[in-house]
């Protein structure tokens, strides 16, 4: 059945407030920030799945961190965007974003409460108001992106080494997904690797184990292992998919730093 032209007409209305609003998102609208860290990871992996992420992690007047984050799907197939602000000691405030679910643009927010955050999504025809269980806080997430990961790493406590968990609430940004309650993700720095690179230098990268478990509807548990890797400096190097549901993942998602080709091919080649 052909769209009427009202119909059509409200679709491009719709689409171009969307881009407007993303373009916003990305300029962030923060005075006096300074620039910590910014980069982008290529994603490579079967083809629903590549994809190039570009980051920035801003530091603003209050001492607090607002990450900025955009996906680029390599087919061209979608563009999302997510803005993620923390205090001043990586505890999750805020997130906002703009996604695409199926051909209608949405807009996220995540909002910090005493013991959960609230989830908020709103579309032309999706109305999404969810709370998750935050006891002690939650980082957030907005998938595909992979960059909110690495606020792990900027709690982890190196002293005490070992397995540590972190709770997190989040919502998709291509599909109506939210987390459920008490999904936890826990990390462990595995060694440190000095590498080489190509013009001389040495960098070390520290190497991480992930794992990440979601509770399903059923009582059960949905596990998934992964790879992290940063510099000495924590800046977010590197990530890859190793398991999911306990079997080795076929996507062949493998994310690294653009510029680091030469670390990624020693360094995820030589994973424990």
């Amino acid at each position: 059945m052909k769209k009427s032209l009202a119909a059509m007409t409200c679709a491009i209305v719709i689409a171009c407030t969307a881009a407007s609003n993303a373009d916003e998102l990305t300029l962030s609208g923060i005075k006096n920030v300074k620039l910590i860290d910014s980069g982008s990871f290529v994603v490579s992996g079967l083809p629903p799945f590549a994809r190039e992420e570009t980051f920035e992690f801003l530091q603003r007047p209050d001492g607090g961190i607002t990450l900025l984050s955009a996906t680029t799907m390599t087919s061209g197939s979608y563009r999302v965007q997510a803005r993620y602000d923390y205090d001043a000691d990586w505890n999750a405030l805020r997130g906002e974003g703009r996604g695409i679910y199926e051909d209608e643009p949405v807009r996220i927010n995540l909002r910090a409460q005493p013991g959960a955050v609230s989830i908020r999504v709103r579309g032309e025809k999706t109305t999404i108001d969810e709370t998750v269980s935050c006891p002690d806080g939650c980082f957030m997430d907005m998938a595909p992106s992979g960059s909110p990961m690495f606020v792990m790493t900027r709690r982890y406590d190196r002293d005490k080494g070992g397995m540590q968990s972190f709770r997190w609430a989040g919502q998709d940004l291509r599909q109506p997904l939210t987390t459920p309650d008490e999904q936890q993700a826990a990390l462990r720095l595995r060694r440190e690797i000095p590498v080489q690179r190509t013009d001389g230098t040495t960098i070390t990268i520290l190497d991480y184990e992930m794992i990440e478990r979601i509770p399903t509807p059923d009582g059960g548990v949905f596990v998934m292992e992964f790879d992290l890797w940063t510099d000495a400096d924590n800046r977010p190097m590197g990530y890859r998919i190793n398991k999911v549901g306990g079997k080795p993942s076929t996507s062949g998602i493998l994310g690294f730093r653009k510029g680091y080709e030469d670390v990624r091919d020693q360094v995820a080649g030589d994973s424990e």
